[in-house]
């Protein structure tokens, strides 16, 4: 293995144990914990290690205010895609009307689930627009919006 690979393996190890050994809120809380493991990092390395990593952001349970903490993709349920995971964590609610679908989201998560969605290259998708608890869904022609949606409340699984 590359030697310079080893350092940033062993960090991603860390990570992991970190967010598995109990709830990090933020990047700036992992680095911290990170640097009284001894690594020397910035937000940046932080942040890639979490994209790489593959890391979820999502809500803690029974919490309130939009309290989050980091989670293992592989942590919870099977799932057949990352957009199946993200919308069964994050999506609250799905409405439609003519080619539009409105997804609500827990706070703060809908970025995350319109990157998945525009991720999962669907074809019969237009493209999304995500704000802070909404994305909008743009379907590429009205008689289609009712399967889109039907898809979405599938994959959300019942709560």
């Amino acid at each position: 293995m590359d030697t310079l690979q080893q350092p940033k393996t062993k960090r991603q190890r860390a990570i992991l144990s970190l967010i598995a050994a109990r709830p990090v809120h933020s990047q700036d809380e992992l680095a911290g914990m990170l640097e009284q493991q001894g690594y020397d990092v910035t937000q940046a390395t932080v942040s890639r290690d979490i994209k790489e990593l593959g890391l979820l952001k999502v809500p803690l349970k029974g919490g309130s205010g939009g309290a989050f903490k980091y989670v293992e993709p592989s942590v919870g349920p099977a799932f057949s895609s990352r957009l199946h995971r993200v919308v069964s964590e994050v999506m609250i609610q799905a409405r439609s009307s003519m080619n539009q679908i409105v997804l609500r989201t827990h706070p703060g998560t809908a970025m995350m689930l319109a990157a998945a969605i525009d991720g999962a290259n669907w074809p019969e998708i237009l493209g999304t627009i995500g704000g802070d608890d909404t994305v909008l869904v743009i379907v590429e022609a009205p008689e289609k919006t009712t399967m889109i949606k039907q898809r979405f409340e599938d994959m959300r699984g019942e709560q």
